[in-house]
């Protein structure tokens, strides 16, 4: 499979923060696996992490994993399978880098993290999505999604580019409090769908 353009989806379940701002660590959820891995699959992206440093978690993601992609369900569900092949989990977003780096060393890495919360500096979508289209020196596009209520402010030093809340027709007035999934899927058409 030749990739279109080298890009990863990241979903982070540490570090966040619950309603009251204090760094958590979140449950990693079947919807997310499924959903997210789908998107990744739709918009050729190469990889889905999911970062938990929880062992019971990653052990969870790898059964569903295997449930899907062996036996009857395989059979009965390839396309899903293929979905879920992409899917990655790690410990730390220190190991997501490694990978990627260690995968592609003679590309770099822009991290770029949507928030549904207005951050200083945040670029709209189509500027990002211009500006990636015209670059000319390769690198990988490290998207990174959190869980939660938001990622924690302490890795905003890892990110290069902030990108702006999904908003609906009414804009910051309106309601804003998609699942993850759904503003994944939003944010990726926005970044990489068929105009």
């Amino acid at each position: 499979m030749k990739s279109i353009h080298k890009t990863a989806l990241v979903l982070l379940h540490y570090p966040v923060t619950n309603r009251a701002g204090e760094v958590i660590t979140t449950s990693v959820t079947n919807l997310d696996i499924h959903d997210l891995a789908r998107s990744a699959r739709t918009y050729e992206i190469d990889h889905y992490f999911l970062v938990t440093p929880i062992l019971e978690q990653k052990e969870l993601l790898e059964r569903i994993l295997s449930h899907w992609n062996r036996g009857k369900s395989f059979e009965w569900h390839p396309d899903r399978a293929e979905a879920l092949s992409r899917v990655k989990c790690l410990p730390d977003f220190e190991s997501v880098k490694t990978e990627l780096v260690e995968k592609y060393p003679d590309h770099s890495l822009e991290i770029a993290m949507p928030d549904a919360r207005r951050i200083p500096g945040q670029k709209s979508y189509s500027e990002v999505r211009t500006g990636w289209n015209s670059e000319s020196a390769p690198g990988i596009k490290v998207i990174v999604l959190g869980t939660g209520w938001g990622i924690a402010e302490p890795f905003f030093k890892e990110v290069n580019t902030f990108l702006g809340p999904v908003y609906g027709p009414i804009g910051s007035e309106g309601y804003n409090h998609l699942s993850v999934r759904a503003a994944g899927a939003v944010i990726l058409d926005r970044l990489f769908g068929t105009p």
